[in-house]
């Protein structure tokens, strides 16, 4: 009896042995972090930030002429100037973001597989772990051997379906102008 309860006791170890060796692989990564380092996200803030001040300089432009002679014409120039900026900056901000986004599930889907990782959980949600568990530097080494195409055009069909359905924006007041601070501005609903 003692001797069956002893094979008992070594499987029942035996199993719980098994089972831990087993235990899937979860590594965790910073989104953000990625993004904000790694050259292509730099690259991309940096292009956002050059479109954004060209179509700014535009809204700029169309404002000081209606506050130097306000007619309906400038008026109407300078609704357009805001609708394009917001527009354009909408669109661009959605097709660089899902260019950079494209790109950083492939490295760690790759990195994944390469590196036999079951899971890979995003930092910000995840309440502790390791810090042998944080992926975040590498993917960064990893993303920064990508390079996007950022000034690359998308197909006709994506370009005309935002403009069709852009927001009708109110004319803002003469001492008012498009805001500078972030090109990441959301357009405005009426």
């Amino acid at each position: 009896m003692k001797k069956f309860g002893s094979l008992l006791i070594l499987v029942a170890v035996a199993s719980l042995l098994a089972a831990c060796s087993n235990t899937p692989k979860i590594a965790v990564v910073d989104g953000a972090k990625v993004f904000r380092e790694s050259k292509p996200g730099q690259d991309a803030m940096a292009y956002l930030r050059t479109k954004s001040t060209d179509l700014q300089a535009e809204a700029k432009a169309a404002q000081e002429k209606v506050q130097a002679k306000q007619t309906q014409e400038n008026a109407a120039a300078f609704q357009e100037a805001v609708t394009k900026y917001q527009t354009t900056m909408g669109t661009e901000q959605q097709r660089v973001v899902g260019l950079l986004q494209e790109n950083f599930n492939k490295i760690l889907e790759k990195y994944r597989k390469d590196n036999k990782v079951d899971v890979i959980i995003a930092k910000d949600v995840v309440l502790s772990s390791d810090e042998t568990s944080d992926i975040t530097n590498k993917i960064i080494e990893e993303f920064n051997k990508t390079t996007i195409d950022l000034n690359a055009k998308p197909a006709a069909a994506a370009v005309e379906a935002p403009k069709a359905a852009a927001p009708a924006v109110e004319a803002p007041k003469a001492a008012e102008a498009p805001k500078a601070a972030e090109p990441a501005a959301e357009p405005k609903k009426p």
